[in-house]
């Protein structure tokens, strides 16, 4: 049945964290923990006895053994009728649910299907853009419905390159201009690898067959009453390296590149930043030394073997639930560097823009968990209509300042050479 949840009902929860005894879900778990936010939360999981030992575990590390959440009991592949009350009779307890459990294709869907049902909010921190998709495809209409904001992209995927180009957008409005292009160039530290469940996504999306059929539209161009958005991104991200001047280095495609430009897409057919966008993302590469370059395209060849023979090659890839190590995730960082170009509406001027976001610490892991969390408050905060969505359209400039307060993540806008936001 559909629950016409009223946010001010009360409930158990605040907000439940599903994927604890993840990598990222572990990290998750902390930074609930060290915040402290006046809040009650729980976590769900599959395994009682192994979410218990993992909290534990956090808890005597961060020395909050005595503040552990409870641990709710549902499985979020729902392969009977049975399954699914379970797992919804645990989210009606709950204001939001915020999830790490990946691949989302395979552990998301009940998750979104239940959650859009029962008017709860949701973000995860997919790299999924296939999941998003037939997110909106089947459950867009029932979260406008139940006001169950769904927020897909909470990490960093995409978080810093959606509300880069948002942050250009607001700009370009608030002086009466369109933002007609925005490029984005990825600047990362070096201990950026690949933790287990991310493996495992690679290799489930890879392995997958494709559906026949194509719908009318790309359902990331839905706007909220279901037409086709007048609002376009062409995306011309670099298919090959290329040398990038102002950045004096080499840079190129990456897998995380299209993902980013599909929600940005998403967000500008919501938002309408500009009928037609010029999107492009660059992944700066530095100067790698040959050793590098070989060892990432080894590994880059070895998930592709495990798609092909999982049996034999997967053993050789981290198991979900281990990650870089925590001195390799603390040294690293990012920078996003964006360039825009905004018009003016009546003199046709042109003016360039740059940003520059800032993280400290890895972004990949250790800082996603801690945007997802944000998010996951962000939704307790902010008001807006619910619906499948990205989190420009959902939180706008209320998580770039929450991220700057809560993670020291600093934002810039330049203009020429005024710095005009920081």
């Amino acid at each position: 049945g559909i629950g016409n949840t009223c946010p001010t009902m009360s409930k158990e929860f605040d907000l439940l964290l599903c994927g604890v005894t993840g990598f990222t879900g572990k990290l998750a778990a902390e930074h609930l923990l060290v915040k402290g936010y006046p809040i009650k939360w729980a976590v769900c999981a599959r395994n009682l006895p192994k979410a218990e030992s993992v909290l534990a575990e956090i808890g005597e590390r961060v020395g909050k053994a005595s503040q552990l959440p409870r641990v709710e009991v549902a499985d979020l592949v729902c392969a009977s009728e049975e399954d699914e009350e379970k797992l919804r009779a645990v989210i009606r307890k709950t204001k939001v649910v915020i999830t790490t459990a990946g691949p989302f294709e395979k552990y998301g869907q009940s998750l979104v299907k239940v959650c859009a049902e029962e008017g709860v909010h949701y973000a995860d921190i997919t790299g999924e853009t296939d999941f998003f998709r037939a997110m909106i495809d089947q459950h867009d209409a029932t979260a406008q419905r139940t006001g169950a904001k769904i927020v897909v992209h909470c990490g960093n995927d995409c978080i810093p390159w959606d509300l880069t180009v948002f942050e250009m957008n607001k700009y370009a409005q608030s002086k009466g201009a369109e933002l007609t292009e925005a490029s984005t160039f990825t600047q990362v530290g070096a201990s950026s690898s690949m933790s287990g469940g991310t493996l495992t996504t690679a290799v489930f999306q890879l392995g997958k067959k494709r559906a026949g059929g194509k719908p009318d539209f790309d359902p990331l161009l839905r706007t909220r009453d279901g037409t086709k958005s007048e609002s376009l991104t062409k995306v011309v991200s670099p298919k090959v390296d290329v040398y990038v001047p102002q950045h004096k280095c080499n840079g190129g495609p990456w897998i995380m590149g299209p993902v980013m430009a599909n929600c940005v897409r998403r967000s500008n057919a919501l938002l309408g930043y500009s009928a037609s966008l010029v999107y492009s993302e660059t992944f700066l590469r530095g100067n790698p030394s040959y050793g590098e370059w070989l060892g990432e395209k080894a590994y880059v060849a070895l998930v592709g073997a495990a798609v092909m023979m999982p049996s034999v090659f997967q053993r050789f890839l981290p198991a979900p639930g281990e990650g870089p190590s925590r001195e390799a995730m603390d040294a690293s960082w990012l920078n996003l560097h964006g360039v825009g170009k905004m018009v003016d509406r009546s003199s046709g001027e042109a003016t360039a823009l740059k940003t520059k976001f800032h993280f400290t610490g890895d972004t990949g892991y250790l800082n996603t968990a801690k945007m997802l969390v944000e998010c996951g408050m962000q939704l307790l905060e902010q008001a807006g209509p619910g619906g499948v969505t990205t989190p420009a359209a959902a939180f706008g400039s209320g998580i770039v300042t929450r991220l700057e307060k809560e993670l020291g993540a600093t934002f810039e806008l330049t203009v020429g050479s005024d710095v005009v936001y920081k």
